[in-house]
């Protein structure tokens, strides 16, 4: 049954109420395919707020389809996300340049094709096999 405070019909308990400033972060969380129940408590919406302004609405939600992915049983709630959030750094400032990776030096070590339905060990002795042959085809 919904509440009524001060002539003001509020939504009964449980029933998700997304402030308008969350409204991007949960968006994009959902366009991911990623459903959680997003009945926080006025105090954690506060937190999600302060969240978006320091570290950006694009970023919470990178993160948040990460956790989700990485999570064994799903994500049924949306303070799983909470904890991850507040160790995020802040935003870039405007204007700042991605920094970019040395080069690596060239590897020898040989990628394994992971669609393949065999296994590592037999890409590997394949890969192997493949190399003897070259190397005795060049003698």
């Amino acid at each position: 049954m919904n509440e009524v405070n001060e002539g003001v019909r509020l939504p009964a308990p449980g029933v998700a109420v997304i402030p308008e400033f969350a409204r991007p972060v949960v968006d994009a969380i959902s366009a991911a395919g990623i459903y959680p129940a997003w009945t926080l408590a006025p105090a954690e919406w506060f937190l999600v707020h302060e969240l978006i302004k320091r570290s950006g609405a694009d970023m919470l939600a990178a993160t948040a389809v990460q956790s989700a992915q990485r999570a064994r049983n799903g994500v049924a709630h949306a303070r799983y996300f909470l904890r991850t959030w507040q160790a995020l750094p802040p935003a870039p400032a405007p204007g700042t340049v991605p920094a970019t990776a040395p080069a690596r030096p060239a590897s020898n070590v040989i990628p394994l094709d992971r669609t393949q339905q065999r296994g590592r060990v037999a890409q590997s002795a394949d890969y192997l096999a493949d190399a003897l042959a070259a190397m005795e085809a060049r003698q």
